[in-house]
């Protein structure tokens, strides 16, 4: 089999080789990307995506500005269309360059997959660098899921990222470009010693491969099966945390409940709780301890474990929240009153707020709620519930919003500080934080997306 042939498998896997989606190449004319342009150009006509490259200037080398003319050049003989930006030198920080060079690209394809419609950028990672990452996490330390490395696909913006090169070694590619004859710049900068990355890919995975030349591939493997059985793993810790969890803004558990499971089902939850409401924040295990210390005290019938920005465990006798008191601020009914603004975010209470998009200008959110809405449902209105308000189900039929708010265990002196999400109408769209409602398509609708999320 040639890499070719495996590479358009590897698209036909994943659905990356329909004619009808738009692609981004992310390139930065280094062997690997350089290679995945060529495979992509490869396809045949029939099975290729509508391309278009993508390309940062970092200014981060003296070769930067001869590498973009080059592709700019190379994209131009091959009939591909180019976007390329600059990183400007007054926005590059002193320290953490790497971190912020990301990000500053990442936000560009983010960008671009809004401005062009397109379904996915793809960059080219490659096996090596997902052996390299699983041992960076690994010695990093921090949370199991992290060392399942890199997916293949993962949401970015209005589209995905797709990493078509990870089943294929740095060997590989280089092998490739040489017999096919591209073209590539080599990057200085990969020699150095500074990143950690580097250092993992010129000492220590090199001493690894001297004891085992087959430690790449056996961390691939360790990663697809620790991702195999943390996805069954998950949902089993969802299903307890339903039983725990009586609301979710704040959250909000029963201790009891909690401390009627083993010490190890204990743990486990809290992690999981506090990696949903909170995926920035680490749960280390000195804190997961204090948290367990002070739920199962006696003597401290009331309590707080803090964690970083802001966050905080604490204990009310048979009650436990994990929160941000600071920014969780309640309020009364009476501010849940006021109309949506469309392409604006706005306080609905709780220390929420409540984004309302047109569908193709949100790049930034990958977690949202699209809805068809026609021209006579606008505008949206949020405010407290009424005893008359009823959601839509997917079978067509409603459900009471009070009925909502007591499945999902809302205390009742709660209940009416929720607030739903109407259309002009006032058809409940959501009762928020909760449930959404479900709505069919349906002709002369417009989608919009709507974003919920901590201030």
């Amino acid at each position: 089999m040639t890499l070719e042939t495996d590479f358009r498998r590897n698209c036909q896997r994943y659905g990356w080789n329909d004619p009808r989606q738009r692609g981004l190449i992310a390139v930065s004319t280094g062997v690997d990307s350089m290679v995945l342009l060529a495979l992509f150009c490869q396809l045949p006509v029939a099975v290729r995506p509508q391309l278009t490259v993508v390309h940062v200037n970092h200014q981060l080398r003296e070769q930067s500005k001869t590498e973009a003319a080059f592709l700019e050049q190379w994209c131009y003989d091959h009939q591909l269309p180019l976007v390329a930006t600059v990183w400007p030198r007054d926005q590059q920080p002193t320290h953490g360059t790497e971190a912020a060079a990301r990000k500053f690209r990442y936000a560009f394809f983010m960008q671009q997959l809004a401005a062009q419609h397109a379904d996915w950028v793809a960059t080219a990672h490659q096996a090596d660098e997902q052996a390299e990452t699983i041992l960076l996490k690994l010695i990093r330390g921090g949370q199991l899921s992290q060392l399942t490395g890199m997916a293949p696909q993962r949401p970015l913006g209005s589209g995905r990222v797709i990493h078509p090169l990870l089943p294929f070694t740095k060997q590989m590619l280089q092998d490739y470009a040489v017999t096919h004859q591209i073209p590539w710049y080599e990057d200085a900068t990969n020699q150095e010693l500074i990143a950690s990355r580097n250092r993992i890919r010129h000492v220590i995975l090199p001493a690894l491969r001297q004891e085992n030349p087959q430690v790449d591939q056996h961390l691939r493997e360790y990663a697809q099966q620790l991702q195999a059985t943390l996805v069954v793993a998950d949902q089993a810790v969802d299903d307890r945390l339903a039983q725990i969890v009586s609301q979710w803004a704040p959250v909000t558990g029963d201790v009891q409940r909690l401390l009627t499971l083993s010490t190890a089902d204990q743990q486990l939850l809290l992690a999981r709780l506090i990696k949903q409401t909170a995926p920035a924040i680490t749960a280390s295990a000195s804190h997961l301890a204090a948290c367990l210390r002070l739920l199962n005290s006696r003597e401290h019938p009331t309590g707080t474990v803090g964690f970083g920005q802001g966050w905080q465990l604490t204990k009310r006798y048979d009650s436990f929240r994990f929160w941000q008191p600071k920014i969780f601020v309640e309020k009364s009914v009476e501010h849940f009153s006021f109309m949506v603004d469309l392409n604006q975010w706005q306080p609905v209470g709780n220390g929420w707020q409540l984004g309302f998009f047109p569908a193709e200008t949100v790049t930034e959110y990958s977690e949202h709620e699209t809805i068809a809405l026609s021209t006579a449902q606008l505008p949206l209105e949020i405010r407290s519930f009424r005893a008359t308000d009823r959601l839509r189900l997917a079978d067509g039929h409603h459900q009471a919003v009070r009925r909502v708010l007591i499945n999902a265990k809302v205390p009742r002196d709660r209940r009416t500080q929720t607030p739903v999400l109407v259309t002009a109408q006032g058809d409940v769209l959501a009762v928020l934080g909760v449930k959404w409602a479900v709505w069919p398509p349906r002709p002369h609708t417009k989608n919009y997306h709507i974003v919920l999320k901590y201030e």
